[in-house]
């Protein structure tokens, strides 16, 4: 027997072993297999059987599993993902089962026969020591034992296939107020519940918009809430994975991680403001949440339900293309804006605006509750020395650094590394040093400092787990500034009467051609979550936008889509960012001219910007390809293999 395995690297080919005597009878698809790989043992995933021998090969060590446990839809899944986000097979089976979860150590034994009831109750690795795998394997294959988990006390059996209900499913889009989709969610709920099927419901994050909604659920079902994914305990995870494999009748709330939870019986999928970005995965393999519980639901036969206040271009496309059915609850609703409009940005040499300030003054004077957004959450993102003009920047990637007063540290958001802050400038030793594109550590500074008196709260994604317990604490009708980043948008239970928007056009520059769609949604997010009487714009004059258009949201768009479409880019195609790192440019020439017969052999007729050349540590090429057809993915597949290619589907920013 020979089985083709797919390893969790970084490699699109599947390899092929033969399979001893002893093994033949449990290898099975997408079954995990130990095998020798490059002077080492390595776990894969069986993808193919082939029932002949093959001297040549070398041997699989052991089958890993009693039983696949990834299986049904789930395995059209990974294999649907694995070539949407040009991915290898391997890396997409890993991360949807993943080795942190330690099935096999939460499995016992049960048996009704008699001479094996020494098995009993037996830990599954211990029966494993005992009589050695190939037996336990074999006593399950022949009905002699079972196996049920020690958590939650269930039979452990292989997935069943789903029974799609006949007709189509209805895919539907709710665009509303947080309450107005809070209630329709309770109602899709409850009918999946009596029905006795499991929900599963996405959610951005954990500690703020998961939270208010878990809160709200545990009310409205109780007992039959669980939370699936990070940052709860393995145990508790565990219970949630054990649980749903077994039972029908909860509602699985997670993050981008449970998209894979294997579920008995689910009738739904719900997805809260799929439009955020906190559902693009970077760990593992690069994929969107949001599309990809889409496609599940697709392959499952039932129903998705993706609610937000601000729909994403594509999902919005989606509706008017009559892929989902939309249903308009009650939207935000704001009494008025206004634009405080300064000469120069705010900065550590400028003071606070007149304006600003007075707009908070008053707010702390009658007692209410203020909230400063801005989009940076350092102290400073630019760093400038002020004789000769030298930037700061990472000596690792050469992006721009930024200050970290509570550190004083300088950070780089690009490589994620941290260097010490020492007052003076690398190239000519000044230490003037200019502070400039400020975030909430400045202002959070700046506006303790006048108003001492008066709770100061900073909440960002860093902070909020810390800080979301202390404005709880602070009663309605005492005065309250709160400076946050993108993160305000989930303070479900915060209202504040008056809502300053400080850079947010600076959105327009640093968040590519998504820029006004970001805009877009950062208002709307702000407004449904904190329910503002007044909207202030505090914006640059040199740098100004109009907020009327981004408070229409038909108009928006309508005027969004076109552009999008004048130019075709999402959500008309795809992009797929293709980068190149070697040392040498004569090397890097090399493998983007193999890169362009690839494209050329596969009939790839679209367009190809690039490739544009940068030197930095090393030479980087980038090279630009748009499409959703078939030769564009046997293109990207075969550039997949060649060395030191990274391919980046569907990039956030560009």
């Amino acid at each position: 027997m020979i089985v083709h395995v797919a390893l969790p690297i970084p490699v699109e080919r599947h390899f092929s072993y033969s399979v001893p005597e002893k093994w033949q009878p449990f290898a099975c698809l997408f079954s995990r297999v130990l095998v020798p790989f490059h002077n080492r043992t390595i776990t894969g995933f069986i993808t193919g059987i082939e029932e002949e021998d093959a001297a040549n090969l070398k041997e699989i060590l052991e089958v890993v599993d009693i039983f696949p446990f990834v299986g049904g839809a789930l395995t059209r899944l990974c294999e649907w993902a694995s070539r949407y986000y040009v991915t290898p097979m391997g890396l997409v089976l890993k991360y949807a089962l993943p080795s942190s979860l330690q099935i096999e150590k939460h499995l016992a034994v049960k048996t009704a026969d008699d001479t094996l009831t020494g098995l009993n109750d037996m830990p599954l690795k211990k029966a494993y020591a005992s009589l050695g795998k190939d037996r336990v394997f074999g006593y399950f294959r022949d009905g002699f034992i079972e196996l049920y988990d020690i958590l939650v006390k269930k039979p452990f059996c292989p997935t069943v296939e789903a029974i799609a209900d006949e007709g189509n499913p209805v895919n539907c889009l709710y665009i509303g107020s947080v309450s107005d989709r809070l209630s329709y969610y309770v109602s899709l709920i409850s009918d999946s519940l009596q029905r006795g099927e499991n929900v599963l419901m996405l959610l951005p994050d954990y500690y703020l918009m998961g939270d208010y909604f878990q809160r709200a659920f545990l009310e409205e079902f109780p007992g039959k809430v669980l939370w699936y994914g990070t940052p709860t305990k393995l145990k508790s995870r565990m219970e949630t994975y054990l649980r749903t494999r077994s039972e029908g009748s909860f509602l699985i709330m997670g993050n981008k991680g449970c998209a894979f939870l294997p579920a008995m019986n689910l009738g739904l999928i719900i997805v809260e403001r799929h439009e955020e970005d906190h559902y693009r995965n970077e760990e593992g393999f690069n994929f969107n949440a949001a599309l990809l519980s889409l496609k599940r639901a697709e392959l499952e036969g039932i129903p998705a339900h993706f609610g937000t206040a601000s729909p994403s271009l594509e999902v919005f496309k989606y509706g008017s293309d009559g892929q989902f059915r939309v249903i308009h609850g009650n939207s935000p609703r704001l009494n008025t804006h206004t634009e405080i409009i300064v000469e120069k940005g705010i900065g550590f040499y400028n003071p606070l605006p007149d304006e600003f300030v007075e707009v908070i003054r008053a707010g702390v004077e009658n007692k209410e509750r203020i909230a400063v957004y801005t989009p940076r959450k350092d102290y400073s993102s630019y760093l400038q020395c002020i004789e000769c003009k030298t930037l700061f920047i990472c000596p690792t990637c050469s992006s721009v650094l930024s200050y970290r007063k509570h550190k004083d540290s300088l950070f780089c958001t690009t490589c994620n590394k941290e260097f010490p802050y020492n007052e003076q400038c690398s190239k000519c030793g000044s230490n003037l040093i200019r502070f400039s594109h400020v975030g909430a550590e400045f202002l959070e500074e700046r506006l303790k400092g006048l108003f001492p008196d008066c709770p100061v709260v900073k909440i960002t994604g860093e902070t909020a787990k810390k800080e979301i317990g202390l404005l709880r604490k602070i009663p309605v009708g005492s005065p309250l500034i709160i400076i946050g980043t993108q993160t305000l948008s989930g303070l479900y239970d915060v209202k504040v009467k008056n809502l300053i928007l400080v850079g947010w056009e600076e959105l327009s520059r640093i968040s590519g051609y998504r820029a006004s769609e970001k805009m877009f949604h950062t208002v709307m997010h702000l407004l449904d979550a904190l329910n503002p009487e007044v909207l202030y714009f505090c914006m640059e004059r040199k740098k100004r936008v109009n907020p009327a258009l981004f408070l229409d949201m038909e108009g928006f768009f309508r005027d969004e889509l076109a552009k999008r479409k004048a130019v075709d880019f999402p959500p008309y195609t795809r992009l797929f960012l293709v980068e190149v790192e070697k040392k040498t440019e004569e090397a890097g020439a090399k493998i983007i001219k193999k890169i362009m017969e690839i494209l050329r052999e596969e009939g790839y007729e679209g367009p190809i910007t690039g490739p544009l050349l940068q030197k930095k540590e090393e030479y980087q090429w980038r090279i630009l390809l748009k499409g959703n057809e078939e030769p564009l993915y046997r293109s990207l597949l075969r550039i997949y293999a060649l060395p030191d290619v990274h391919i980046e589907a569907d990039p956030l920013y560009l």
